[in-house]
């Protein structure tokens, strides 16, 4: 007997004695002690409290000793099964939580039917339009799961414009956690990617509740127009996959290649299936009235059913009789919801203010949360009453729940909030729930734990607490590659750029001038030079320099934060230094580097005089002051023999092996650029890996080997295109148009000439454009 057989069994026996099958966690439970799993472990898997499992384990044993007449354990659960089910028939089929999806899902069958007569018809984009509860998403998420997609996107729209997203930050996410594909830094490459994967396979898309980003005419709000750049792209029928929006207003954005379906409520039928399923007796003359009042509501339908259950013993007409006495009943969802909150004030004030708090939580990314995430907001309540007061707001379908995630129906979700923002407890709630953030993640061991880190940032901001809104920033973890390094630069090393680089510039401006606003305009201005706006990076840095000079001049003595602050004056400056070279404005970048040596050397920082020293070198190398540069390369021997490298300082060590190359010590060179490739591939550094690939390539092209040169110019090439660091992009395409020169194709040489010269024009760089001109004219 296996444990699918097991279950089967137990199921067919608790429903033949309960009328009750099993649920997701019993069936889970089953499962795992079947295979010998502790408590503690099939807590940890199902993201619940070890608590609430001995809870429902004690409670099916109990019911499963009852049912075989002996009493049964988590330790003899396998024996006394083996014994009694030895004469018993062949189970049929487990009722698994399917039933329980379908229940919810039931009266749908038209609907289905017409999404599936539009997508034959070629329609890939529906706005499934409707009121609020109507079961818009329900019907967008089960049609999306039943249409053969190979993969499910979802994104749920802020209910507040202010709090949606840009359009920038939701395709990035899309693509590093969905598709497991780097996002470009100009948000066109970034769509074209995103094209590129969406014809390649049949994928699903479910944009949720659009109208928040509709203006009153229907059309997307000026501040998210990107919106529509996105949408076209989701609206060719050339794609193999399905869009479906949901939204109570029309989208009417007449460009767009799309149909909308209007959906109604469920019929009167649906509704006696049914409360008959919640086990609740009803004569037909109370459920017309109470499909009537509604419309067919489906939310409402869950919503009444719940209040049935859970406050008039499933009795309806002691329901409808106490609607009659206050003079009313409510005509609609929102008339219900509110009714709803005002009793639960009365009848659980706990549970009451839990509902309330529970609106805190945003509506995307994190929108499903565990019991842990609930409990934190009940700061109030004895630790052993938490989780009564989560079961009763299940009970009365005030909460969702799913396989130990909770979420909020966005109708309830609007009354939550709307009453949070109005109580003193929207500032504890927020500070409550960006705890329980924080310390959930210890190591950055993924972008969703990144992802999971930053929302705290956004209670923060929620509450206009923007210092900690910095802190959350620049809050310092392990990564997976073994660095100990800010939130924030952390989200960008792993490809998370627009989401990081929008957070700090929402929050900046209204920072005073701190050590943690210089660290943060420190990180914005390597921000703006990835994505290739170099002046505005240099122009970020020199504010952080600043700051950091002034902030440093208020101490009244060394301490740490001083040690701090030195550190981030020279960072910033060898920073600037760096995006000089990038513009080709040497004789700038290297008084800059001098600066830097002079400030650091013979200090607790001398590392970055060295550090300072290599780029220098490098910068001689440029200007073709060989014997300068040997110098140099003298004074930094100790550093560059260091067996200490380690990947952190992998942009130096690629910088050395260019040094050898622009110096014609190609053996050296290549030797450097080996050890470079190394930490590169150990530690996610594709931007360096691209530029030592480029540099192996101008190697090849010196030794007169143009067939490997060209080779390592296309993976740099592609590299820095998937990527779109624009910088070391323009600078490939140069060094390969060289490459093709010395191989006599002209024509590929000057395509690639071209590409770096629109690039530097792109980067407001024309020292770049003139040595692009003065290559021309050598032969």
């Amino acid at each position: 007997m296996n444990a699918d057989t097991a279950i089967v069994w137990i199921d067919r026996l608790v429903a033949l004695e309960t009328d009750k099958h099993l649920n997701d966690l019993q069936i889970y439970l089953l499962q795992q002690v079947w295979l010998g799993k502790k408590y503690t472990e099939i807590a940890e898997d199902y993201h619940c409290t070890e608590g609430h499992v001995k809870d429902i384990a004690a409670d099916l044993w109990k019911l499963l000793s009852q049912l075989v007449g002996e009493r049964v354990t988590k330790t003899n659960l396998r024996s006394i099964l083996q014994r009694h089910t030895a004469t018993s028939d062949t189970p049929q089929p487990l009722v698994t939580d399917r039933s329980t999806i379908d229940y919810q899902f039931i009266g749908r069958e038209g609907a289905i039917a017409r999404l599936d007569e539009l997508t034959q018809q070629g329609q890939r984009t529906i706005v499934i339009q409707g009121e609020g509860g109507v079961g818009k998403t329900t019907l967008a998420q089960e049609y999306l799961k039943t249409c053969g997609c190979d993969l499910i996107l979802e994104l749920l729209m802020a209910k507040e414009t202010a709090q949606i997203a840009s359009a920038e930050i939701v395709v990035e996410e899309w693509l590093l956690q969905d598709l497991q594909i780097e996002p470009g830094r100009e948000f066109s490459v970034t769509l074209l990617r995103l094209k590129r994967q969406l014809s390649q396979r049949k994928i699903g898309i479910l944009i949720d509740n659009l109208e928040p980003a509709l203006d009153g005419q229907g059309k997307i709000v000026p501040e998210h127009r990107n919106y529509i750049e996105l949408l076209r792209i989701l609206t060719d029928r050339q794609l193999p996959g399905i869009t479906l929006i949901t939204s109570r207003d029309r989208l009417c954005e007449v460009d767009l290649n799309l149909t909308h379906y209007r959906l109604s409520g469920l019929d009167l039928d649906t509704w006696y299936t049914y409360f008959n399923h919640r086990q609740i007796s009803t004569s037909p003359a109370e459920i017309v009235t109470l499909h009537q009042t509604y419309g067919g509501n489906a939310k409402a339908m869950e919503i009444i059913a719940g209040i049935i259950r859970a406050d008039f013993d499933g009795d309806v007409a002691a329901y409808l009789q106490a609607a009659r006495d206050r003079q009313h009943i409510e005509t609609s969802l929102k008339q219900l919801i509110g009714n709803q909150f005002d009793r639960l004030q009365t009848l659980d004030p706990n549970a009451y203010q839990l509902l309330c708090r529970a609106g805190c939580y945003r509506d995307r990314d994190l929108a499903q949360v565990s019991t842990e995430a609930l409990s934190c907001l009940l700061w109030d309540v004895d630790l052993d009453d938490r989780s009564h007061i989560i079961d009763a707001l299940k009970n009365r379908s005030l909460i969702e729940y799913h396989r130990g995630k909770y979420w909020l129906h966005p109708a309830i979700r609007t009354e939550a909030i709307s009453r949070l923002r109005n109580s003193a407890d929207w500032i504890l709630a927020n500070r409550s729930a960006a705890k329980f953030w924080t310390n959930s993640v210890v190591k950055i061991t993924s972008l969703n734990a990144a992802i999971t880190a930053l929302e705290a940032y956004y209670h923060y901001l929620a509450i206009d607490d923007f210092d900690r809104a910095a802190s959350v920033l620049l809050k310092p973890r392990d990564n997976q590659w073994g660095q100990f390094l800010p939130l924030a630069s952390n989200l960008y090393r792993m490809g998370s750029t627009q989401s990081v680089l929008t957070a700090i510039v929402q929050i900046i401006p209204s920072l005073k001038p701190s050590r943690n606003t210089a660290e943060l305009y420190n990180i914005l201005g390597d921000l703006y030079w990835i994505v290739g706006r170099v002046h505005e990076a240099i122009d970020t840095q020199y504010q952080a320099f600043n700051m950091a000079n002034n902030v440093l001049d208020a101490l009244e003595d060394y301490s740490h934060d001083a040690y701090c602050l030195e550190i981030l004056k020279i960072d910033s400056l060898s920073s600037i230094g760096l995006y000089h070279i990038d513009l080709w404005e040497l004789t700038e970048a290297s008084n800059l580097f001098d600066r830097v040596i002079t400030i650091a050397s013979n200090t607790p920082h001398d590392r970055w005089a060295q550090k300072a020293t290599i780029c220098q070198a490098l910068v001689q190398s440029y200007l073709g002051n060989t014997d300068r540069t040997k110098e140099l390369l003298i004074q930094i021997e100790p550093l560059i023999n260091d067996p200490q490298w380690t990947g952190s300082s992998a942009y130096f060590l690629q910088s050395i092996g260019q040094i050898y190359t622009n110096i014609e010590e190609f053996e050296r060179a290549n030797n450097i650029y080996q050890q470079t490739l190394i930490f590169c591939q150990t530690g996610n550094y594709l931007q360096i890996q691209a530029k030592t690939l480029n540099g192996i390539a101008q190697i090849y092209r010196s030794q007169g080997n143009l067939q490997l040169a060209q080779n390592k110019h296309l993976e740099s090439i592609d590299i820095l295109i998937q990527i779109g660091a624009k910088c070391d992009l323009a600078e490939a395409y140069y060094q390969a148009g060289l490459t093709w020169k010395a191989a006599n194709d002209l024509q590929q040489s000057q395509i690639y000439n071209d590409n770096a010269r629109q690039l530097f024009i792109e980067i407001a760089a024309p020292a770049q454009l003139a040595k692009i001109e003065i290559n021309r004219f050598i032969n």
